[in-house]
């Protein structure tokens, strides 16, 4: 859901193709000022461009937009003309499908529905596009078949652009606070733009990575074990100052992660989760790539091979 947007499923009367539909909330907005509608607006306009960005690259795994344009609900008002957007129609988010799976190919399922979101985080980046609100929420599952389905990556409301100018360009964080990396919390703003938006992507897939395995989220594994004296808030020097500590509360979250994996993936699935989730955006990202260590392919790569190799049983009787 969004603060200034209704949500509607729809059907179109030719074809009988359910789609889900997006119309913005004029209404709401005039309710915090004239200044809120023209930001409203601005956004929405945005994501209407990104989505289309996105269309026009055929990016398979984020969510496409089927149609957009305006309806007039009420001609006596100034807000009677209401944008919207028309998105394809997903079964449910991932959350729905976790622990729904059989136990054989519990596994198989997560690892290539990792693959299949870190393909739509590469889609985006190559397209100079930073999410910046990847969230199990936003991972919709589209059903093939009884036991076929792709994930993608959905809602772009909070996306970044390094080609296209965005509201959001001046704000620290765009997405949800409680699954940003923990640099934004402490108010750490890396000067490179790779590092600081497509570099917050790698963290929150960690994240997601985090959630689907052992359903906490890295960033309140991370917290959980850092005493109360440097968190957010409480903390008053430099980011870099508080890393020594920070870094020892990853290693414990590391642990506590590790033990909730099956014992036979754990080793595989570490080292990815401690190249995404690593506390220092410097530092994140794949190892031995000179030009740009927050590139996706290799975790893309990593993660196609792990639910292979799970399919064919490597990791039987995993959880």
């Amino acid at each position: 859901g969004g603060h200034f947007s209704q949500y509607y499923k729809v059907v179109d009367e030719k074809s009988g193709k359910r789609a889900f539909l997006k119309a913005l909330d004029f209404y709401t907005a005039f309710g915090e000022g004239p200044k809120t509608i023209e930001l409203v607006a601005t956004l929405f306009n945005f994501e209407s461009e990104i989505l289309e960005l996105c269309k026009s690259r055929g990016m398979d795994r984020v969510v496409r937009a089927l149609a957009s344009g305006t309806v007039e609900v009420d001609p006596t008002t100034p807000f009677g003309k209401v944008p919207y957007l028309i998105f394809e129609e997903a079964d449910s988010d991932i959350r729905g499908h976790l622990g729904d799976r059989a136990a054989s190919s519990d596994v198989a399922w997560k690892l290539r529905a990792l693959h299949h979101v870190t393909t739509g985080l590469k889609q985006l980046h190559g397209a100079g596009i930073a999410h910046q609100d990847l969230k199990p929420s936003n991972v919709l599952v589209f059903m093939i078949d009884q036991t076929l389905s792709i994930s993608k990556v959905a809602d772009l409301g909070n996306a970044c652009s390094a080609n296209l100018a965005s509201p959001y360009d001046v704000m620290a964080w765009a997405g949800d606070y409680s699954y940003a990396p923990p640099e934004i919390h402490y108010s750490y703003l890396d000067s490179d733009w790779n590092r600081r938006r497509i570099g917050a992507d790698l963290y929150l897939l960690g994240g997601l990575l985090s959630f689907i395995f052992s359903n906490t989220t890295s960033l309140a594994a991370l917290f959980h074990f850092l005493p109360l004296e440097f968190l957010p808030g409480n903390w008053e020097g430099s980011y870099d100052e508080a890393l020594p500590y920070i870094r020892h509360a990853f290693v414990k979250a590391s642990e506590m992660f590790e033990a909730s994996l099956p014992p036979k993936l754990a080793p595989e699935l570490m080292e990815v989760y401690k190249l995404l989730c690593e506390p220092d955006p410097r530092r994140r990202g794949a190892v031995g790539v000179p030009m740009n260590r927050n590139a996706l392919e290799r975790f893309v790569s990593r993660f196609d091979l792990l639910a292979r190799k799970a399919k064919v049983g490597r990791y039987n009787g995993a959880r």
